[in-house]
């Protein structure tokens, strides 16, 4: 009985230290990971795109098919798109994709292009994940293992404590990713928004242009109606009269205003 007792002991002990390890392992890929994403964000090397093999990502619709035959002219296609999020590369087919998803297992042959600070970021929500299921583990079996350690109760219990502790500490940064990703989901609208302020105002300056050639081919006119002689009354040739003058100075003002609201 005693001896049973003892190879239960073992069992345990041995399934913790491994447990244990398995965990420290983890948690040292966890913080490189974000070490990692840090340095790539400081070097804004974020909107870089990668490739990774065995893997695809989708999105949540489609952009377009492209004609590109290789991955990097899959990737060259997905940048030079502005509602890309994302590609799949594949038997010889790429396909851009628009909105945000994690990427999926697939085949040997299949791609993902994603940025690399959407990479980094999977990488450490993978990673984050990995270490709730160990130390779940590690506490489970810290329970299971309470009675057979009743004389080491309070080591134990310390052991517990700092579980939880990183368990929420674990949460908390589980949250941060999230709203890492949302981020993007923001980047990807305020790039829209800006690529249409852009057009906006390149078409009203097309306007403000033509309006003010219509002007002045209109002043013009009336200027050179002015040297006309008409029933014997004498007008100076090549002058504006007053009116004009404060016709021109008022538009002259206009455009300025408009412009500098424009800005």
């Amino acid at each position: 009985m005693s001896s049973t007792n003892n190879s239960n002991d073992n069992s345990v002990a041995l399934e913790l230290e491994n447990l244990q390890q398995q965990y420290s392992n983890t948690l040292l890929q966890y913080k490189q990971a974000v070490a990692d994403y840090i340095s790539v964000i400081n070097n804004q090397q974020e909107n870089n795109l990668v490739s990774i093999q065995g893997v695809a990502y989708m999105g949540t619709g489609s952009a377009r098919e492209s004609t590109a035959n290789t991955l990097q002219d899959c990737e060259a296609a997905c940048s030079s798109n502005s509602s890309c999020t994302g590609a799949t590369f594949v038997s010889g087919k790429c396909n851009i994709r628009t909105g945000e998803s994690s990427i999926i297992t697939s085949s040997s042959d299949s791609y993902a292009i994603v940025t690399q600070g959407k990479q980094l970021l999977m990488n450490m929500e993978d990673l984050n994940k990995q270490l709730l299921n160990i130390n779940g583990q590690i506490t489970n079996k810290m329970k299971s293992a309470k009675p057979i350690y009743d004389d080491i109760q309070q080591k134990t219990d310390e052991k517990f404590q700092i579980l939880i502790e990183n368990y929420n500490e674990l949460e908390n940064e589980r949250k941060n990713i999230g709203k890492l990703m949302d981020q993007y989901k923001t980047l990807d609208t305020t790039e829209t928004g800006n690529e249409v302020m852009i057009k906006k105002n390149y078409y009203t300056y097309i306007l403000l242009f033509i309006l003010a050639v219509a002007i002045i081919a209109l002043l013009v006119k009336i200027s050179m109606s002015g040297t006309q002689p008409i029933q014997q009354t004498v007008q100076y040739g090549g002058q504006l009269n007053n009116n004009a003058y404060y016709i021109l100075f008022g538009i002259v003002i206009l455009v300025i205003i408009f412009n500098l609201k424009s800005q």
